[in-house]
């Protein structure tokens, strides 16, 4: 397809270059796919997000939105042209050193912000950094911005002169370093930026209307175009055409009815994107629109089109325990309301993406960015109807997950097209097809009825729950059993009446996502113990003490807690003593409002879904270990944390440690990464397997120096005797030693039995999950609110989480800070509109993630309750920190202004209506 040639002429990175482009190609794709300049990331096309800066005539400037005719005799600076002679440029090296890279995504187009910035300003303050980097719309959704602002504070610093020069980085782990020297100079490989040879790019025909009939689909137009190679259909799938993590009930492809617009009609594979996209505008479809349901309530309705053979209902779950309306007679204070949050988009800041190419077997190669690897091994191996082992799935590490890169989306077009044309495929989805598709946040209806004694002891709860998830189940099911099992927070309430029903609605899919149903509980039940304590006159902090879980008192669920299973009173007193050492600052005009909030949420998926993990361990006879795991990383630090778990095990530096996965064809079998499991899980095969090493061995090598097993150390390519010094060389044994372990966490119902009764009484259930672990989280939230606007700013966070032991503590920071931040977004500010089954948020913009000038200053404080049978006594926590958040921020709006807030997000229109309606 011909188009319009330009010439343009640049100075690129300091050399120029002259070429013949089409006239409408943008400065960023030219960078991608003319040069190969993989650093601009390519996170909306939309100038929305901040990926794609480069220094443009010294501006930072965003490259998705200037034109090649636009660029015409410019100066154009990218990340690949900031390290100059193998040296890292002082702002990459300090993103480095101060943990300001997670994901990576994000990464270069902050760095270049920052170049831009210090360029014209040498000594920028904490506010003056922020400004630049939200004016250019830099978006980050893992670091929470606190890091990234200290990294370039201290390169301002060092370039200027006014600290000494860094010396190397901290050479802790080369695996490491490297991972971040790539993340920080553009070097990282993600989806979008592999180019493989002879490859396609698939393009995917979505739904025209959320529910309707498929009466025919003609592709004769599209495939007639001249670059097109293959045109893929549902009668093209040899297997089974269905998916789903825990229920199949979608379609892989629709097939005879479309219901919500994110599902996939065809695919056109062609030579170039724009050969595709203009071949699924010739395809047509012909459809006979069905009413639709778009809400719960009209889902609930007699009369209402069923979506489903089994009904419109998902799932139904409740716990009673006690005599809850005996109960509220005997309480000095009940509280009663209904909240409301809605759908909230992930924010990941790397669109969809991933290739695959056919092997000579008959199987197929994915690499793709993906939380599940296993998981979707064997989905496409029903849909492709080929064995597992002939279908190998490699994960990239993803530009942020969060919970939504647990679904099938790309993989079975892109196993289908790499089969079915037998070359590599590539596919991209736009920003706009991204929010379109893949799983939300569970809306929530909620009303919640409390009563307390008056010394405070909540006596009663009574909560009704209500969740729209979408048209498939994804994980919608196991979410509203999370909401009923945590309704009553970590507390020990004697009477309870819980009641959660998940409709399915022709709406977008609701899935995973950073805190799997307990943040939207956490909002209501925490607006109702600080609305009980106020009434009693009891400060938050001891009324939640009054409450709390320990050892011995059983959850809503029954499951009684034993030593180091339940923290929760140790992360309240920790956030109590950080509020109590802090200075709440001065309203300057503006009322100031302090806010607290607990919240717990499992770490694994309960004992009544099988889970386990493998890890491999090799040494070689030079003293180098390999792990092979399939722990995912996208950000939240698990590379690092398996390589300090194997250094502490082994006693081998960490820059002798190389960590590979997840790959179904090298790694062991495990599940998702997900429910913040896989670091007690595979952490702990890890150490079953290191124990193993160093069992057989040690044993060996103190047989030949005439020594104690327990004396023997790792040592270079040696194995030696702690106290003698004598050694002998790991080659003496082979050259390469492989142990395998695989961990089955114990039964929560081997800790009590299920549905056997405790001293507190049998509850009854509709279903019940108890854990083997929990990750508690206490929060103290400063607000200033501005009454006359209704904008609220929060000027502090003390998170308080128990990690079990913080083998990890930069990783904890960070996450602390991302998860706070993500928190902020969801009380204040993030948004996603639907409107009979039409996404009305279709942009990133209109998502109103936090930007960098909302961030506050945050202080984590790391509690240390070590798990039983934890890795190192090592608990899963990544979800904690974003938990609490929200609530106590809402708590804090009350404090400053006396309203409360029961619909999220608390945007500044809320709250100001909220305000005039108390004025009348």
């Amino acid at each position: 397809m011909s188009q319009e040639q330009i010439t343009v002429q640049m100075n690129l990175n300091g050399e120029s270059i002259q070429v013949d482009v089409p006239a409408n190609m943008t400065l960023m794709r030219f960078l991608r796919d003319w040069m190969h300049l993989t650093g601009a990331k390519n996170g909306c096309s939309s100038g929305h997000c901040g990926a794609c800066t480069v220094i443009i005539n010294g501006k930072a400037t965003r490259s998705c939105l200037v034109s090649m005719a636009k660029a015409n005799g410019a100066r154009v600076e990218t990340i690949e042209g900031l390290a100059k002679d193998g040296q890292l440029h002082p702002l990459q090296r300090a993103f480095i050193e101060k943990g300001a890279v997670q994901c990576g995504f994000c990464t270069p187009g902050m760095i270049m912000s920052a170049k831009a910035l210090l360029d014209s300003n040498p000594a920028p303050t904490v506010d003056e950094i922020k400004k630049a980097l939200t004016t250019n719309r830099n978006l980050c959704r893992c670091t929470g911005y606190i890091k990234i602002i200290e990294a370039i504070q201290l390169a301002a610093d060092r370039i200027a002169g006014r600290v000494p020069a860094e010396g190397e980085i901290p050479p802790d782990n080369s695996m490491l370093t490297e991972t971040a020297i790539r993340m920080v100079t553009g070097r990282q490989i993600y989806g979008d930026d592999i180019y493989l040879p002879d490859m396609l790019h698939g393009k995917i025909l979505w739904a025209a209307y959320p529910h309707a009939k498929i009466l025919n689909i003609d592709t004769s137009e599209a495939e007639k175009i001249p670059g097109v190679v293959r045109v893929i259909t549902a009668k093209d799938i040899p297997g089974k055409n269905q998916a789903g993590i825990v229920i199949r009930d979608q379609p892989a492809i629709a097939a005879d009815r479309v219901r919500y617009i994110g599902d996939g009609v065809a695919a056109v594979f062609a030579e170039t994107p724009e050969i595709a996209e203009a071949a699924l505008q010739k395809i047509k479809v012909d459809y006979e629109v069905l009413p639709g349901v778009f809400s719960p309530e009209e889902a609930a309705r007699p009369d209402a089109p069923t979506l489903h053979e089994k009904g419109n209902l998902l799932h139904h779950a409740a716990i009673v325990r006690g005599d809850v309306e005996e109960a509220f007679k005997q309480c000095a204070v009940i509280v009663e309301d209904t909240y409301r949050t809605g759908f909230v988009e992930h924010g990941f800041l790397e669109p969809e993406s991933g290739v695959a190419w056919p092997t000579e077997d008959g199987g197929v190669v994915l690499k793709i960015g993906t939380q599940c690897a296993f998981d979707d091994r064997i989905q496409l191996s029903e849909i492709l109807n080929l064995p597992e082992e002939k279908i190998r799935v490699i994960q990239i590490i993803p530009g942020g997950a969060f919970g939504a890169k647990e679904d099938l989306l790309l993989h079975q077009y892109l196993a289908l097209g790499a089969l079915l044309t037998g070359r590599p495929v590539k596919m991209v989805l736009t920003r706009e097809e991204s929010l379109r598709v893949h799983v939300k946040r569970h809306p929530a209806w909620m009303r919640y009825k409390t009563g307390a004694d008056k010394d405070g002891h909540v006596l009663a709860l009574e909560a009704e729950i209500v969740l729209d998830t979408g048209i498939y189940c994804s994980l919608g099911m196991d979410v509203l059993e999370n909401t009923v099992v945590f309704a009553a927070g970590p507390y020990y309430v004697p009477n309870l009446k819980i009641d959660g029903k998940a409709w399915y609605t022709n709406n977008v899919l609701a899935g995973a996502m950073r805190g799997f149903g307990v943040n939207q509980i956490a909002f209501a039940l925490e607006q109702q113990m600080d609305k009980m304590a106020r009434t009693l006159n009891i400060d938050p902090f001891t009324f939640r003490m009054i409450n709390a879980l320990d050892v011995g008192l059983p959850t809503a669920a029954d499951h009684i807690m034993e030593e180091g299973v339940v923290s929760i009173k140790q992360t309240i007193e920790a956030a109590r003593q950080a509020f109590e050492g802090i200075q709440i600052p001065k309203g300057n005009g503006k009322k100031i409002g302090v806010g607290v909030a607990s919240a717990v949420k499992n770490i694994g998926f309960g004992h009544n879904i099988p889970e386990s993990a493998g890890a491999k361990v090799e040494l070689r006879a030079d003293g180098k270990v390999i792990v092979y795991a399939s722990q995912h990383e996208y950000g939240q630090g698990a590379l690092k944390g398996l390589t300090r778990l194997t250094s502490e095990e082994l006693g081998v530096p960490m820059d002798q440690i190389r960590v590979v996965g997840p790959d179904t064809a090298l790694t062991p079998p495990t599940g998702p990464t997900t429910a913040s499991r896989q670091t007690f899980l595979t952490g702990k095969a890890l150490v079953m397997a290191c124990e193993e090493l160093k069992e057989q061995l040690f044993t060996r090598a103190a047989d030949v120096l005439g020594s104690e097993p327990s004396r023997m150390r790792l040592q270079g390519s040696k194995i030696v005797d702690s106290e003698t010094g004598q050694g002998v060389e790991i080659s003496t044994f082979g050259e390469r030693f492989l142990f395998e372990k695989t961990y089955i966490p114990r039964k929560t119902d081997q800790m009590h039995p299920v549905g056997v009764a405790s001293k507190y009484g049998r509850p009854d259930f509709k279903s019940m999950v108890t854990h083997y672990c929990y990750a508690y989280n206490t929060q103290v939230a400063i607000v200033e609110v501005d009454e006359e606007t209704g904008e609220v700013k929060v000027l502090k966070i003390i998170s308080a989480n128990d990690v079990g032991k913080a083998i990890n503590p930069e990783a904890i920071v960070g996450q602390i800070h991302g998860g706070v931040m993500m928190g902020v977004g969801f009380a204040l500010s993030e948004q996603f509109i639907v409107e009979k089954g039409i996404n009305l948020t279709d942009s990133l913009h209109k998502v109103r993630l936090p930007t960098a000038d909302m961030t506050p200053e945050i202080i984590p404080v790391i509690v240390e309750v070590p798990h039983p049978e934890g890795p190192r006594g090592v608990k899963g926590f990544a979800e904690a920190p974003s938990l609490a958040t929200a609530p106590a921020i809402i708590n804090a709006i009350y404090d400053a202004v006396g309203v409360r807030i029961n619909e999220l997000p608390a945007d500044k229109k809320r709250v100001r209506e909220a305000l005039l309606a108390l004025k009348k």
